[in-house]
């Protein structure tokens, strides 16, 4: 397995990965003009064993909600997709069907119209997620589960390298949590919460179950089930995987009320965007091509952050919500 991660072709593909998107960034159009010594040096790294990942570059965003992201030198990034090139296949036989989150023809949409699809047999919903997830993810049972499935050494030793990779003005304590922004972390992240999805399938027997990273709704028609077992998956979480629900942030309703799930309020038969994140949309929309027009950004980034907005709404049923958008006055949020 480590001679396929650190292989040419590998190597050369995570690169590739690494540049999607973000060609007009300084750092990877260096990588692009040295890309051939660059791959070469790396791979030459890794092979002696003297791979060292650079610290982090952090920001904060406020919206959605506070969170401290980290992110990774370019050449590190192109590490983190090298592994997961060749760890990916190992895992993702064992995930469930209803996890959505960062796997291979999966994503937030199609975990919406799974819900969607599943307020159509069951009368109840118990929406759920983790309290601060990425920061509480232990390091020594992420590990435990990785080597389940990888025996190579040197590829446990890489995913040591990186989880150790840390700054404490993350606000983790020492072995404890991921950094927000990594294409390792989702995976880790995923990876997981892997044992509480066959928890929730196998034992306690949901077949209406969907999870997106940190956030799952279970189904029933039974409300009381979903009361009942809302102990057992505190219980889970705290003794195999040192977590706990988010206090608070539990929802438990009528399917016919709407469910909140993923910037979308979920009916049986009608899918809505949410009020704030409609907002946000529409000030994202604004402010990108404003700073396109000063010349802050160029037209690749305009396009790919208006493209992924404009699919957000689209998804909705919102014709008639896309037309107010595209009338006469742009700058009015229109009623949701």
């Amino acid at each position: 397995m480590w001679e396929e991660l650190t292989s040419w072709q590998n190597l050369y593909c995570a690169y590739r990965k690494a540049c999607k998107h973000k060609k007009s960034k300084p750092e990877t159009a260096e990588w692009m003009f040295n890309c051939e010594r660059q791959l070469l040096e790396l791979q030459s790294d890794l092979r002696k064993k003297t791979y060292k990942p650079q610290a982090y570059r952090y920001f904060m965003i406020k919206v959605p909600k506070e969170r401290l992201i980290s992110v990774a030198a370019f050449r590190d990034r192109v590490v983190h997709h090298a592994l997961v090139n060749v760890i990916e296949a190992h895992f993702e036989k064992t995930f469930i069907c209803d996890s959505y989150a960062t796997r291979k023809e999966k994503g937030l949409h199609l975990a919406v119209k799974a819900a969607q699809s599943y307020a159509r047999t069951n009368q109840w919903f118990f929406k759920l997620d983790i309290a601060k997830y990425f920061a509480s993810i232990d390091h020594e049972i992420l590990l435990g589960l990785i080597k389940r499935k990888i025996k190579d050494p040197h590829v446990i030793k890489l995913c040591e390298t990186i989880l150790d990779n840390q700054n404490l003005s993350m606000g983790c304590s020492q072995g404890t949590g991921l950094p927000v922004g990594n294409l390792t972390s989702q995976f880790f992240a995923n990876i997981y919460l892997n044992q509480l999805d066959h928890f929730i399938k196998q034992v306690l027997r949901y077949k209406g179950y969907v999870r997106y990273m940190d956030d799952f709704i279970l189904f029933a028609d039974d409300s009381q089930r979903l009361i009942d077992d809302l102990p057992l998956i505190h219980e889970f979480l705290a003794a195999h995987l040192r977590l706990n629900i988010k206090e608070g942030a539990a929802q438990l309703n009528r399917v016919r009320q709407g469910m909140p799930f993923l910037g979308y309020r979920v009916f049986p038969r009608l899918l809505r965007i949410r009020r704030e994140n409609l907002k946000r949309c529409l000030r994202g929309i604004y402010l990108q091509e404003s700073a396109y027009v000063k010349g802050e950004i160029d037209s690749e980034i305009l396009y790919q952050s208006t493209r992924s907005r404009l699919g957000f709404i689209g998804f909705a049923n919102s014709l008639r919500l896309q037309k107010n958008i595209w009338g006469k006055d742009q700058q009015a949020v229109p009623t949701v």
